[in-house]
């Protein structure tokens, strides 16, 4: 092998690992914070609409009641709101079903979503 093919492929190798620890390292999305008190079947996902206005979506599994995810949706709203006034919307529950690519059960779901916008 000559001297100039295996420096190439050296370069190549430490290109295609520079590539995978940046998409390893930049490429997860980091979780969101759970605000204590709140069960760890409750997953959350914020989405900045406007420049003082959230929309909140709250997802746990269907035998949750949605009560308890009411109330972990308005803790959430507090945590995100961080100690500002703000008002929602009303509150939409939805009852989700949803059968994977080889899965042979639907996987079951309850979300609740609303939106925040901060007052002050």
């Amino acid at each position: 092998m000559k001297r100039g093919v295996g420096k190439r492929r050296f370069c190549s190798f430490l290109v295609a690992v520079g590539l995978m620890a940046a998409v390893f390292l930049f490429g997860c999305a980091a979780a969101e914070p759970r605000p204590p008190g709140v069960s760890w079947r409750i997953s959350f996902s914020v989405l900045p609409v406007y420049p003082k206005s959230f929309e909140i979506i709250g997802v746990g599994p269907r035998s949750m009641a949605p009560e308890e995810l009411k109330a972990a949706w308005q803790k959430k709203a507090q945590l995100v709101a961080g100690g500002h006034r703000f008002k929602t919307t009303p509150l939409v529950v939805h009852d989700n079903e949803a059968i994977g690519y080889g899965v042979y059960w639907p996987i079951q779901s309850r979300s609740v979503t609303g939106t925040i916008a901060l007052l002050d």
